[in-house]
């Protein structure tokens, strides 16, 4: 089976998504490569706003084009939000990469992947609107005992010094009763620690017109 690593950049949100990214794999039939290895398959889980971000990545992109051109089954994959940003310019700089996806289409990356196997030629494909919202993914979870859960994806702020809203799109929120779900799930495998993740979890609620949704929410949690 092939193998693969999720390297990851950012916020917590990325950090949850890279858990989703694993899962779709492992679901697809890969299995996490083992420390000191080199995987078949890269993942680049990108970040837009922390400082050298940009270097970071194009940095790690170099450092692997000489395995790529030794080993054409070998796969590079690059998400998150430097990709919905600059999915043209990574082609451009770093060709040899198979698959850009954005942060709305996380769901996409096997099906991507195996396109580009089959043709041999990039794929890029960015929505501009979520698909499935991130926690209706399979998932493989770092810890045991600590959980991320989604209750809301995007912010509806337009803040002059921040670029999320137009990566991660606007706030669209998680219903209620789906969050319970996942956080009594969560409780009954032994998961002791749960943060809930979002741009701007404090409105939550905007997306369905309840101004103290976010409260309600909470208030079963204790």
């Amino acid at each position: 089976m092939p193998t693969f690593v999720v390297e990851t950049y950012g916020c917590q949100m990325n950090v949850h998504d890279s858990e989703r990214i694993s899962g779709l794999l492992l679901d697809a039939g890969y299995t996490q490569a083992l420390a000191d290895t080199q995987p078949d398959l890269v993942v680049f889980n990108t970040c837009a706003v922390r400082e050298n971000a940009d270097n970071k990545l194009y940095g790690n992109l170099s450092f692997l084009a000489p395995r790529k051109k030794s080993d054409p089954n070998f796969q590079i994959a690059v998400g998150g939000c430097m990709a919905q940003k600059d999915q043209d310019a990574i082609i451009k700089r770093a060709p040899y990469v198979d698959v850009v996806f954005g942060t709305h289409n996380i769901g996409s990356l096997p099906i991507l992947l195996e396109r580009a196997r089959i043709e041999e030629a990039s794929q890029v494909e960015i929505k501009e609107s979520l698909e499935h919202f991130p926690s209706t993914l399979p998932v493989k979870r770092d810890s045991a005992f600590s959980a991320w859960v989604s209750v809301s994806v995007g912010c509806n702020n337009t803040c002059t010094f921040c670029i999320v809203p137009s990566l991660r799109g606007i706030e669209k929120d998680r219903p209620a009763d789906e969050i319970m779900k996942e956080v009594k799930a969560l409780v009954a495998q032994g998961v002791i620690e749960i943060t809930l993740l979002g741009q701007n979890v404090n409105a939550y609620g905007v997306d369905f017109g309840d101004r103290g949704a976010f409260a309600k929410l909470l208030r079963p949690m204790w």
